[in-house]
């Protein structure tokens, strides 16, 4: 220590008595000495701490934290519940002492700390809920027992700017604790445009990397498992949530601002049934609201949706939105109310946030596996529910496709009642008596939905090239008739779910079958984002398959080789989107997408069991990805 003869001599001199200096002097010089800040100051615990033989970064960070721990401790004491009085007046007040005005120069305040402390990130962290703890709980009124509320008024742009200057000190990765996770939703509450960012964020993230498998990364994505963790741990944030989602998605049309919304519902409603898979400990997860705080609005109506699928719920499921609805319009007094019938708290809009239940009637229009004869159901109040599944299959795809027309809706209902006709009846269908002289089998299904889409498009009943539900019908109808439909028909009608674009036939002067050319070229010369969308869709439909194939048959092992027959139907499309997407030019932006679709190519082939062990042209795509990044 460089210091050490002065600090002897100075010692020397206070135990003999030295006569030139005075004791103030001598302890002056021997602070000077013993401190890290030539400053002189009397600093009793750094002098003590330093004869002990603590390091000098030790006393230093010993000082950052007591006074850091000091700061909390007086914030945290500044929120109380007392009665004040004022001569005869008593005041009630609730929260902090700080006043609205003394709020924000205390945020800024410790704004400054933070900067300070910043690399010392328990103390950060402690210190920042600490502060936004205090903000949360400022007193805004205080109620008096003779005088009406008084209203502390405080300029919401400053608390907001002053927010904006603690929300870069977050931590990315929060820890499954109680004070963590209240930090972000102290946050929220404070400014819900904290809220709109975190979503924002993710939807952008989603929308730049198409090939995402978003149920995956919501989980191991930490900084997103977060978000999902604090909205299980707040129903209005979730409610809040949903409602900014589904109005963005009324605005856009945009399908990956749907199934968003639908992740999001779905990994809370996982945290609610699992949460210790989530890293949450007994303790914590014991205290997770029940489901009802977060679907108040149509929670009868929930506990039906969040079921397994089956038959029975299905027809039980029809029956109680058709009586929602039609409450809902007695209650309206038949008043035009088109946004009250769509909105966040609508039935329709609880539904959009369960699609299986979609995707599963889309499947019971082809009948796949059922018959079309009435099934029986029995309500929660012990009432018999008997009607046709195809029916209410068709009720219900045609009211989730139009929720706000009778009319069209109606209309809508018995298209697709005929088409389910057709595609069941063994004999040939209206529209192929029109079409067809000779049919083959396995051709029969394709080309009625065909001519049915040809039909419904030249009616202009509904714009289906804009719904983005209505092309997804299409997909639960392939995965109904995987078995009645070849893999090249089946080209055909996933290019339509992918471009909305329905690839007319060539023929010959005879009409039969067998002289009919599709156009594949065009499939061939499609831009890149069509490319994309088509290997998308293939990804979706697998996933479909893989979540409903459990409904539609008793054992795993039927369920597993269904869902590998849809994979023989669909590798030819998607190996052809794939190798097609990889002759556009890249640049240094696609890295992502190349490991999103390696990863997702790689997932894909292992659904259900891999079928191609050996198959040499996915193996090479494959590969091909794996060296673009």
């Amino acid at each position: 220590m460089s210091k050490s003869p002065e600090i002897t001599a100075v010692f020397t001199r206070l135990a003999y008595g030295a006569e030139d200096q005075s004791n103030d002097v001598l302890i002056e010089s021997l602070n000077q000495l013993l401190n890290l800040n030539e400053v002189p100051r009397v600093r009793v615990l750094d002098t003590a701490l330093s004869l002990m033989c603590f390091t000098a970064p030790q006393v230093f960070g010993s000082l950052v934290e007591c006074s850091v721990n000091t700061i909390v401790s007086v914030l945290c004491s500044l929120v109380d519940c007392k009665v004040l009085r004022f001569g005869k007046a008593e005041v009630l007040r609730v929260g902090s002492s700080v006043s609205g005005g003394e709020c924000l120069v205390v945020m800024e305040a410790c704004g400054d700390v933070l900067r300070k402390v910043n690399d010392h990130g328990m103390l950060s962290c402690l210190l920042l809920y600490a502060v936004l703890r205090m903000a949360a709980m400022t007193t805004q009124f205080g109620y008096t027992t003779q005088l009406t509320p008084i209203l502390n008024v405080q300029r919401t742009e400053e608390i907001i700017s002053a927010l904006s200057k603690l929300v870069c000190y977050m931590p990315k990765e929060i820890n499954l604790e109680n004070q963590e996770l209240q930090m972000r939703l102290t946050l929220w509450y404070l400014d819900p445009q904290n809220l709109v960012k975190d979503v924002s964020q993710i939807l952008l993230d989603a929308i730049r990397r198409p090939f995402i498998c978003l149920h995956e990364e919501l989980y191991e994505n930490i900084e997103w498992r977060s978000i999902i963790i604090c909205l299980a741990f707040s129903p209005l944030m979730l409610i809040e949530t949903r409602a900014l989602l589904h109005r963005w998605f009324l605005l856009t049309g945009l399908a990956s601002v749907l199934e968003l919304e639908v992740e999001f519902v779905s990994m809370v409603l996982d945290v609610l049934s699992r949460p210790m898979r989530w890293g949450l400990s007994a303790e914590i997860g014991s205290k997770l609201p029940f489901s009802y705080a977060y679907f108040y609005f149509k929670h009868q109506l929930f506990r039906i949706l969040a079921r397994p699928l089956s038959r029975d719920r299905f027809i039980e499921l029809v029956h109680n939105i058709e009586k929602s609805v039609s409450s809902s319009k007695r209650k309206l007094k038949y008043v035009a109310t088109t946004a009250s019938m769509v909105d966040h708290k609508s039935t329709w809009a609880i539904a959009m946030n369960f699609p299986d239940w979609f995707y599963f009637a889309a499947i019971l229009l082809t009948g796949a596996g059922f018959s079309d004869g009435n099934k029986c159901a029995v309500s929660e109040v012990n009432q018999p529910l008997t009607s046709s599944l195809s029916v209410n299959a068709a009720r219900y795809v045609s009211w989730i496709l139009d929720p706000i027309d009778e009319s069209v809706c109606g209309l809508l209902a018995e298209k697709f009642e005929g088409l389910s006709r057709a595609l069941t009846d063994r004999h040939l269908s209206s529209y192929e008596h029109k079409k067809l002289k000779k049919p083959k089998a396995n051709t029969c299904q394709s080309q009625t939905i065909r001519l049915w889409l040809e039909e419904l498009e030249d009616a202009k009943t509904v714009d289906i090239k804009n719904n983005v539900m209505f092309r997804r019908v299409i997909l639960g109808m392939l995965i109904g008739c995987s078995d009645g439909i070849t893999e090249d028909r089946y080209e055909l009608l996933l290019h339509y779910v992918a471009t909305g674009t329905l690839l007319r036939s060539t023929e010959s002067q005879h009409a039969g079958l067998k002289h009919k050319r599709w156009n594949h070229e065009s499939v061939d010369k499609c831009s890149r984002k069509v490319q994309v969308e088509g290997a998308c869709i293939v990804f979706n439909l697998t996933d479909i398959a893989e979540k409903i194939s459990d409904s539609l048959f008793e054992t795993q092992e039927t369920a597993v080789d269904f869902i590998c027959k849809v994979k023989l139907k669909v590798v030819g499309y998607l190996l052809k989107c794939v190798k097609r997407l990889l002759q556009f030019e890249t640049d240094e932006n696609n890295d992502i997408l190349f490991k999103d679709l390696h990863r997702r190519m790689l997932r894909w082939r292992h659904q259900g069991q891999d079928v191609f062990h050996g198959y040499k042209d996915l193996d090479d795509t494959i590969n091909i990805i794996a060296s673009k990044f």
